[in-house]
């Protein structure tokens, strides 16, 4: 093989791998954060929304269709409905209904005191529960975040002190 002439072309292989690394590792970090958060926003929802709900009477003012996977069965409706608190209009998506209801028929939700444009059926709301077990998975894939994180530190600890010291030149 022929030599090349001129000064050794410095690799850049190494130096992308950390970068898309550096990028994985941040990615993951966000997404166990924002699952943290998720799951905990919504298990406070909960809560409060069954302690401190707004009872609603909400008439159903359309609903729509929603197709399964393949695009050839019904999987479900979407169903909009109109409510006030406090004299202020709302029409909105009411949560846990996914049956189809006919356009002026009445159910009962409740709204979010928090964020009255969220409204769930009352029935739905009393099944709903608090749950730990989002945070168990959430849990498990920060345990597999530090392992990751360590492994890495490690060999980069070992990787510098046996990298060989370049000449100084005068």
């Amino acid at each position: 093989m022929a030599a090349l002439r001129g000064p050794a072309v410095a690799g850049t292989g190494r130096r992308l791998g950390l970068v898309a690394l550096g990028v994985f590792m941040v990615g993951f970090a966000v997404v166990i954060v924002v699952g943290f958060l998720t799951a905990a926003g919504d298990n406070a929802r909960i809560t409060r929304m069954k302690t401190h709900g707004i009872p609603v009477s909400i008439t159903v003012s359309d609903c729509i269709g929603n197709l399964g996977g393949s695009g050839s069965s019904a999987a479900g409706y979407t169903c909009r409905g109109t409510y006030a608190i406090d004299t202020q209009p709302y029409e909105e998506v009411i949560g846990g209904l996914s049956s189809f209801s006919s356009p002026g028929t009445t159910v009962k939700g409740v709204a979010d005191p928090s964020r009255p444009s969220t409204v769930v059926l009352s029935e739905t709301l009393a099944r709903s529960r608090t749950s730990a077990n989002a945070f168990v998975v959430l849990g498990l894939l920060a345990i597999v975040f530090l392992a990751l994180l360590l492994v890495i530190l490690r060999r980069s600890r070992r990787q510098s002190t046996h990298r060989p010291e370049s000449p100084q030149h005068l």
